[in-house]
C-alpha cells in the first residue's frame, strides 16, 4: 500500500462503513466458532491498528506489518503489541496463537507462503479468519494503488486453504450490494483517471456513510446464516486441523 494511504486509513477506519462492517463480520463469524477464553491472537497486516485495539476485547493480540508507517500510527493509537515483520517469516515459535487475522492482507503477499507461516504459527484446531478483495472481473487501478496482486473466488480462496490443510467452516461474499455499482464507478474512473486515481473510500456525505453501514450490518444476517453467491469482498474462517 502506497505511504500516503496510511494516514487516509488511520482517519477513516474509525468511522468508515466498509472498516467497521468488515470488522463487525470478522468479530462476530470469529465469536461464533471460538471455544476458548482469553485466546492469543495475532493480526497479520495490522495497517494502522484498530483492528488489532478492537480484537484486544476478545484476548491478547499482537499486530504485525512490513510497513514502518503502519507500525508509526499502531504507536499512535497507543498499541505496544505490535511488530515490524514480514507475513512469510515471522518471529515467533509455531504453533504460539488461537487466532490468527488477516484482513484484506493476503492478496498483497505470495498467498502460499503467507498461508504456510500461518498454518506454522496456528496452534492445532486454531482459527484463521480471513477477508479478501472478491472476482477479477472487479479489477481496477484501485487494485494496482493498493498493491494488490489478484482478487480472488470462493473456489480459488479455497483451494489455497486446502493446500495445508485447513478445514473451511465458513466462507461467503459480502457487500453484495456494491457488486454492480462498484464495478460501474470503477471502470468509468480507470478510464478518466489517468494519473492520480482518488481513493474509493472518500465519502463525503455522512448520511451516505450511515446508510451504507446499516445495509451492511442486514446483510450480515445472511452471512452468519447462509453464504451469499457474490460481493465485492470474501470472508473467510478456517481452522488448522488437529
Amino acid at each position: 500500500m502506497q505511504k500516503h494511504l496510511y494516514a487516509d486509513l488511520y482517519q477513516l477506519e474509525d468511522t468508515h462503513w466498509w472498516h467497521k462492517a468488515k470488522r463487525e463480520n470478522a468479530i462476530s463469524l470469529l465469536l461464533r466458532f471460538l471455544s476458548n477464553n482469553n485466546p492469543k491472537i495475532l493480526d497479520i497486516g495490522c495497517g494502522a491498528g484498530k483492528n488489532v485495539e478492537e480484537l484486544s476485547k476478545i484476548g491478547l493480540t499482537w499486530g504485525i506489518d512490513n510497513s514502518s508507517e503502519a507500525i508509526k500510527y499502531c504507536k499512535k493509537r497507543g498499541l505496544k503489541t505490535v511488530i515490524l515483520g514480514d507475513a512469510k517469516s515471522i518471529n515467533f515459535s509455531s504453533s504460539s496463537f488461537d487466532i490468527i487475522t488477516l484482513f484484506d492482507v493476503l492478496e498483497h503477499t505470495d498467498d502460499r507462503e503467507t498461508l504456510r507461516e500461518v498454518y506454522r504459527l496456528l496452534k492445532p484446531g486454531g482459527l484463521l479468519v480471513i477477508s479478501v478483495p472478491a472476482f477479477p472481473k472487479l479489477w481496477s487501478k484501485w487494485d494496482v494503488v493498493l498493491h494488490h496482486k489478484r482478487r480472488y473466488t470462493k473456489k480459488s480462496l479455497i483451494q489455497e486453504l486446502k493446500q495445508y490443510p485447513f478445514d473451511v467452516l465458513k466462507i461467503s461474499y459480502m457487500f453484495s450490494f456494491l457488486f454492480i455499482p462498484a464495478y460501474l464507478i470503477r471502470v468509468i474512473k480507470s478510464r478518466i483517471s489517468s494519473k492520480n486515481y482518488k481513493s474509493d473510500f472518500r465519502i463525503n456525505a455522512p448520511v451516505i456513510n450511515y446508510f451504507l453501514l446499516i445495509l451492511s450490518r442486514f446483510e450480515r444476517f445472511f452471512i452468519q446464516n447462509l453464504s451469499l453467491p457474490f460481493g465485492t469482498s470474501l470472508i473467510c474462517v478456517a481452522k488448522k486441523e488437529l
